[in-house]
């Protein structure tokens, strides 16, 4: 019998949320487990349904082994709450490692763990986090440091004794180990997960800097305070003056930076984790969006006269990447309206304790994006949405450097291809929500988020009528779905048009299927939209008239 006392323990995860929503976002990263904490019966019950974990009745081909699923290793985890996420992993135990562990904490958080406490602060509601392993230290005593960060996105195995407790973040990458297939589950691993989470709509990678970085490098000293000038008090008992600041209080080293090197790998991997995610055919996931963090540059990393703080910039407009020759921002590079990139980094509460007190913005922004659908719909820009737990920015960009645009002109100002984060009258706020898509029309985050909830709304009605016998009925009611759904769209606003005709067009007949088509049992529908474009900048030309008034020309 227990003691009496009051007792709290996790809830269990709600059941499968409708598919078009727009807000659950995927973690995939290095967070160790808490080992104290059993699977809780929910958490087990949705590994079971989702064939991950083998129950009492059968054990399917996917299935991991039993202490992989108790270690919660490598298996998509449904995550409602902070307290659940902080019940099951020690997100706060990353070892710090090297010799500045004797003289500093012996742990700090994990990147994972604050991305994730970011994004359930600014108002997400559902993830899934997979983990792949336990964190690797912030300093690694080892020649070969970075070409093990590097070896654990690819395969998972940074020696042979680490193959039974980690598993790669992306598999395949760099073409080391065996890529994941789409239609093969049994290959999922990773960032490969996500191609069977019907309800997830966004997915980050947190430690894909971290793990590409250079060594980090000691933090110059604080400069020294002022002396205070001599001067009369009046006496008073003897008062024991306060002790130096706690140095401790995070390491003190850089945040992770990236080199050329580190840059051309980070782009790969983007890259990779695209062509993987969005694989053409029934496999591939291209509803789902990939948010990653604009990596911070190193001290060594030639940057160009603009300055250091534009440099990420200027080097989305250089020559570099996967394809020699071709900018990063080209279309088979990163120039994708399935990629948002998020910049500068943030200051928080819990990233006091980190490296150079900032961490990557991800984390906040797609729990701004996840409130944002929430709240008003997925077809409405997060633009002006206020980030509750951003103190700080690092680096500090300039208003002419955000107006400044991109090299080559390839946007107007930065924001028209990188999440922006800044601050206003009312706190930081995202001031852009952008992708880094190639054709002006696809740049606006929130067109793609719309056009990904109706992939998503269009796979679940296939998935129920998999089974119907193709013909003029089933193809009449393919048609009366679809445009119910897109006429609800066009009741929010999501659609531009005067009526549903103008806003959206749903085919699916003879035009749209060949008797091949027929033959081989396909069903093929074909939807146009008109997507209402946000406003997310109005520019405003203030004068002086000579009887001092003001005209405002706005464009």
């Amino acid at each position: 019998m227990p003691p009496p006392g009051l007792f709290f323990r996790p809830a269990s995860p709600a059941p499968a949320a409708a598919t078009a929503r727009a807000d659950v976002a995927v973690f995939v990263g290095l967070v160790a487990r808490r080992a104290e904490t059993a699977v809780p019966a929910g958490v087990l019950n949705a590994l079971q349904v989702a064939g991950w974990a083998a129950s009492a009745t059968s054990r399917p081909q996917t299935a991991r082994p039993d202490a992989q699923v108790t270690a919660l290793l490598d298996v998509p985890v449904p995550v409602d709450s902070w307290e659940l996420f902080d019940a099951l992993f020690a997100w706060e135990a990353r070892p710090l490692g090297g010799e500045a562990g004797a003289s500093g904490p012996a742990t700090i958080p994990s990147t994972l763990g604050a991305a994730v406490r970011a994004f359930f602060a600014e108002g997400g509601r559902r993830c899934y986090v997979v983990r792949c392993g336990d964190p690797l230290p912030l300093l690694l005593d080892a020649p070969d440091a970075r070409a093990r960060r590097r070896q654990l996105l690819a395969w998972g195995a940074a020696s042979p004794p680490d193959a039974a407790t980690r598993r790669p973040l992306i598999p395949g990458l760099f073409g080391l180990g065996v890529p994941a297939a789409p239609a093969d589950p049994t290959t999922w691993h990773g960032v490969a997960h996500g191609l069977g989470l019907d309800d997830a709509s966004l997915v980050c990678l947190p430690d894909l800097p971290d793990l590409l970085a250079v060594e980090p490098e000691p933090l110059p000293p604080p400069p020294a305070p002022p002396p205070v000038p001599e001067q009369f008090v009046p006496c008073a008992p003897d008062i024991t003056p306060p002790g130096p600041p706690d140095a401790t209080a995070r390491p003190s080293v850089t945040a992770p930076r990236l080199d050329a090197t580190g840059y051309r790998d980070w782009a790969r991997a983007l890259r990779f984790m695209l062509d993987l995610l969005g694989a053409p055919g029934a496999a591939g996931r291209r509803d789902l969006m990939l948010v990653a963090a604009l990596p911070l540059p190193s001290s060594g990393a030639a940057a160009p006269p603009a300055g250091t703080a534009r440099w990420p910039f200027a080097l989305l407009g250089a020559a570099g990447g996967p394809l020699p020759g071709a900018t990063y921002l080209d279309r088979d590079q990163l120039g994708s309206a399935r990629l948002q990139l998020a910049y500068p980094w943030v200051s928080t509460t819990l990233s006091s304790v980190l490296p150079e007190g900032v961490q990557s913005p991800e984390g906040a922004v797609v729990g701004a994006i996840a409130r944002g659908a929430l709240l008003n719909g997925a077809h409405a820009t997060v633009a002006g949405l206020r980030l509750a737990t951003v103190q700080g920015l690092v680096p500090e960009l300039a208003r002419g450097d955000m107006l400044r645009g991109l090299p080559a002109g390839r946007a107007d100002w930065l924001g028209d291809r990188i999440t922006l984060v800044g601050p206003s009258v009312e706190g930081f706020v995202l001031l852009s929500d952008a992708t880094c898509a190639d054709e002006a029309g696809w740049r606006a985050a929130s067109i793609s988020r719309l056009i990904a909830t109706i992939l998503r709304a269009a796979r679940t009605l296939g998935q129920g009528l998999v089974f119907e016998t193709s013909g003029e009925t089933l193809w009449a009611r393919v048609r009366r779905d679809l445009s119910a759904y897109l006429t609800t769209l066009w009741d929010l606003g999501a659609l531009d048009g005067a009526t549903p005709a103008e806003a959206f067009d749903v085919r699916c007949d003879r035009s749209t299927m060949t008797q091949a088509d027929l033959d081989a049992g396909r069903l093929i529908a074909r939807v146009a939209v008109t997507a209402a474009q946000p406003v997310q900048r109005i520019s405003v030309t203030l004068a002086l008239t000579g009887d001092a008034g003001v005209v405002a020309e706005a464009a």
